[in-house]
C-alpha cells in the first residue's frame, strides 16, 4: 500500500474514533458480513480505491439501500471540496461520487 492509503486508513480510524458514524447495530452487522465473506472491509474497500480518491475522510457510513450494501464516504479534497462517494461494499465499484452542498 501507497503511504497516501496508510494516511486515508488513519484518517478513517480517528474519524471513527471520535465520530460514531455507525450505530451499534450497522457496525455488528457489517463485521459479521465482513467476517462471512459476504462485504469487503474498510480497508479493502481504501485499497481497491487507491489513488484514484485523496483526501481527508470525513465520515463513513455503512447502509443497506435497496438491498445492496454501500458505504458512504465523505472526503475534503485537496482543493477544499466535500465529496461523497458511495461504494458497493460487495465489489468495491464506486457507484456515485457527488459534491455535497
Amino acid at each position: 500500500m501507497t503511504g497516501s492509503v496508510y494516511q486515508l486508513i488513519l484518517a478513517i480510524f480517528l474519524a471513527c474514533m471520535t465520530q460514531t458514524s455507525l450505530a451499534d447495530e450497522d457496525y455488528g452487522n457489517a463485521r459479521k458480513l465482513v467476517e462471512s465473506g459476504t462485504i469487503l472491509s474498510l480497508e479493502q474497500i481504501l485499497d481497491h480505491l487507491g489513488t484514484r480518491v485523496e483526501g481527508k475522510i470525513l465520515e463513513v457510513e455503512f447502509e443497506r439501500e435497496d438491498g445492496h450494501y454501500i458505504y458512504e464516504i465523505e472526503i475534503l479534497d485537496d482543493s477544499g471540496l466535500v465529496r461523497e462517494l458511495e461504494v458497493d461494499a460487495v465489489s468495491g465499484e464506486i457507484l456515485k461520487m457527488e459534491l455535497e452542498d
